[in-house]
């Protein structure tokens, strides 16, 4: 997705930071439902590949999502992914999504992976 921007990530926690541009809205011109559900994914999946000791990516499985205010053009999402749990095949992560403007509470998010076998 266009204009990602990393601003922290450790142990399973990622925060990331997306403009909200012509490209990611609809035509209320605020942020497009899918580009919301993408960005819980890319989130998501980056916290849980450095949360998984193997760090695999797996497949999705379960993507849960909320939303309770929109975006507009030209503020920003501030995407908050938390792995919740990885074991032997599957992991858990939640995601917030804010706006960068006022700090209020965007979209939620809920998703599982299948991580897949574990590497020899």
């Amino acid at each position: 997705m266009p204009g990602l921007e990393a601003l922290s990530g450790d142990d399973g926690h990622v925060v990331i930071r997306v403009e909200v541009t012509l490209d990611h809205v609809n035509t209320g011109k605020t942020l497009h439902g899918g580009a919301a559900a993408t960005l819980i994914d890319i989130a998501g999946s980056i916290a849980i590949i450095d949360a998984d000791e193997h760090h695999r990516y797996g497949v999705s499985t379960d993507l849960n999502i909320t939303w309770l205010a929109p975006i507009p053009l030209g503020d920003a999402a501030i995407v908050d992914a938390v792995v919740l749990k990885t074991g032997k095949s599957l992991a858990f992560v939640a995601v917030e999504i804010r706006r960068e403007s006022d700090d209020a509470l965007c979209v939620q998010g809920r998703m599982t992976k299948s991580l897949g076998p574990i590497p020899s």
